[in-house]
């Protein structure tokens, strides 16, 4: 059984995450990790490319990566005092079921499956702001930009909301990240400190 504290970084794509997480990390001593683990990196694009248009087949593999995240974090926090994940579950279910205007998997087997966090901080950012900030990005998907419309980032920011009470998000702390990093780490450990 570990010890150490289990922390979630979700939200839209902008929102900060990675640099969150990493910041976090390093704050609390810890390591930060993300979903997709980097073993997927070479992998993913082509699995992309293969359930472009099989929705259930895209799902699961996604669902596979949280998996593999869920072990990663658990071996690590026996020795580490904290991890943090940029993404987890509640990614891949809000966005397949955004995808998919809800006809997904609900795959209860697998989230039960799933180490439960001991905190989810969602980051939350107007649409300006994150358009400002994908803007200045080379690497933006198709998907990525579907969701800078104005009617798909409320949807997305909703699905957030509703999945919040999920059996694997643990603690649900919603920040603004329009807020320096510093700002939004400070909080998050005001909140682990009550």
């Amino acid at each position: 059984m570990n010890n150490g504290i289990f922390i979630v970084i979700e939200g839209l794509d902008g929102t900060g995450k990675s640099t969150t997480a990493k910041a976090l990390a390093t704050a609390l001593e810890g390591v930060a990790l993300n979903t997709p683990l980097d073993k997927f990196k070479e992998v993913r694009p082509k699995l992309e490319g293969i359930y472009g248009k099989e929705s259930y087949g895209r799902q699961l593999f996604y669902a596979s990566t949280a998996i593999a995240s869920s072990n990663e974090v658990r071996e690590k926090l026996e020795s580490i005092p904290a991890v943090v994940l940029d993404r987890y579950w509640l990614s891949t279910q809000v966005y397949h079921s955004w995808r998919t205007q809800g006809a997904h998997f609900q795959l209860l087997e697998v989230e039960g499956m799933l180490l439960k966090p001991d905190l989810t901080v969602y980051l939350e950012l107007s649409l300006e702001e994150r358009i400002k900030r994908l803007g200045g990005r080379s690497d933006n998907t198709d998907e990525d930009r579907q969701t800078m419309g104005l009617e798909n980032n409320q949807k997305l920011n909703e699905l957030y909301h509703a999945y919040n009470d999920s059996p694997c998000v643990g603690k649900w702390l919603t920040v603004d990240a329009s807020l320096s990093t510093v700002e939004i780490v400070d909080k998050v450990i005001q909140y682990l400190n009550k």
